[in-house]
């Protein structure tokens, strides 16, 4: 895992992997109003649907977060195995009353 600083806002890599079919990435991140986590997949020429890009992610705001801070989930999310994030995030979520927004992402990138 490694951070990257973004306008003092933090943004962590919880898993990244490539192979010959895509690249794939789960990123903690905040900004100013949201910390949002984000798993990615990004296929490689050839596989998949080439040139069609995949985010599932789940943002909540900073004002509805009440306990939870960006330590409190990264420490959450990295202690699970990785098929079980977003779901358990979810309902780590659901159990706090934390309101959520999350979605899946698909689009084409020009290769």
């Amino acid at each position: 895992m490694h951070q990257l600083k973004l306008f003092d806002y933090r943004k962590d890599y919880l898993f990244e992997k490539n192979n010959e079919i895509a690249h794939y990435y789960d990123i903690l991140s905040e900004n100013e109003n949201s910390i949002s986590y984000s798993e990615h997949i990004d296929p490689k020429e050839k596989f998949s649907i080439c040139g069609m890009d995949y985010e599932e992610y789940i943002d909540i705001k900073k004002s509805d977060q009440k306990q939870l801070n960006y330590d409190k989930i990264y420490n959450f999310l990295i202690n699970l195995d990785k098929d079980k994030r977003l779901e358990g995030y979810k309902n780590l979520l659901r159990s706090m009353n934390i309101k959520y927004e999350s979605d899946l992402f698909t689009w084409n990138s020009d290769y």
